[in-house]
């Protein structure tokens, strides 16, 4: 079984990503979670500053709602709904 590895986002960086740093988006009909990055261990708190200041420049479309950055601890083959938010993580990043 061919099994995909997603490496962190971080320039130079080739380790596996551990997290995923993204926000809860909807258009009013769908919901997803927009993914800002992927990142390992060591550049987790890098890949979601980075992911802060770029969800100030999103412009929202009519109808369109985007919540806060956050921290899901990844997992290859899960669902965006299956993944876990690590709350206390954001915490300990957020500006």
């Amino acid at each position: 079984m061919y099994t995909h590895v997603v490496a962190c986002s971080h320039p130079h960086c080739d380790e596996a990503a551990s997290y995923k740093v993204a926000s809860r988006w909807s258009d009013g009909t769908f919901s997803e979670l927009k993914t800002f990055g992927f990142a390992c261990s060591d550049h987790l708190e890098e890949v979601f500053r980075d992911a802060e200041d770029r969800i100030l420049d999103y412009t929202l479309c009519p109808g369109e709602v985007i919540e806060e950055i956050a921290i899901y601890r990844f997992e290859c083959g899960k669902r965006d709904r299956q993944l876990q938010r690590l709350w206390g993580l954001e915490e300990n990043y957020r500006s």
